[in-house]
């Protein structure tokens, strides 16, 4: 299967510093966050690549992945002005494929998320969420079937989830640059998009993103992730 996925788990959530890396945490008795990735995509797409990006909290990061060994795991120091580019820089670079999802580890999804996700698209895709109880604050505004921007406070809002094909793959290795270490994802998926149109899917899915303790204590008791 010519598909990779980059699990961005790198960067200490806001006001969460204190709690350790948010991936880390446990999602129920079994696994953690970021365990439960791996197993949902693995149980999916088992021939798929996947790479997770570490960083904050490294060496507990690599004890933990230590007993996948199918998984790539690359990491970088992570810096006052490191943000998420830098780990999709780090992750891609690692990639042995031609397409890839990336997406940030603290999006918590069900299995069957991915099982509905179109992955056989020759177009690069921000998955959109038209779930009532999605609690993302970034949406996008768009344009016939293109994604037009992405910023905060915008009507359809996105998963942080995306689908990118070679074209826009080889653009953001060859263009990356220090000054879009500083950037979310969102912010280079805009520029990605001025390069060549990137498209949307939308989902109705019960996906929860962790921004904050609150978030994660409610996560924990929702019998849908676990």
């Amino acid at each position: 299967m010519n598909l990779s996925f980059i699990l961005i788990a790198s960067m200490p959530t806001k006001g969460m510093k204190s709690m350790g890396n948010v991936t880390l945490l446990p999602l129920n008795k079994r696994y953690s966050i970021l365990e439960k990735h791996i197993h949902n995509i693995s149980s999916v797409f088992p021939t798929a690549e996947i790479v997770v990006v570490g960083g904050f909290e490294n060496k507990k990061m690599y004890k933990l992945l230590n007993k996948y060994k199918n998984i790539k795991y690359v990491y970088h120091t992570v810096k006052s002005y490191s943000n998420e580019t830098q780990s999709l820089y780090e992750g891609i670079k690692k990639c042995k494929n031609t397409k890839c999802i990336a997406l940030n580890a603290n999006c918590v999804t069900h299995k069957n998320f991915w099982n509905k996700l179109k992955h056989r698209t020759k177009k690069s895709i921000v998955i959109l969420n038209s779930n009532k109880n999605f609690n993302g604050n970034v949406g996008a505004t768009i344009k016939g079937k293109e994604i037009n921007y992405i910023f905060f406070g915008l009507p359809h809002k996105i998963t942080n989830i995306y689908i990118l094909q070679k074209n826009h793959m080889e653009y953001f290795i060859n263009n990356y640059c220090e000054q879009w270490i500083s950037k979310y994802l969102f912010e280079t998926i805009n520029i990605l998009c001025k390069y060549n149109p990137m498209y949307y899917e939308n989902t109705n899915n019960n996906i929860f993103i962790i921004n904050n303790i609150k978030d994660y204590n409610k996560i924990t008791k929702k019998e849908a992730y676990v």
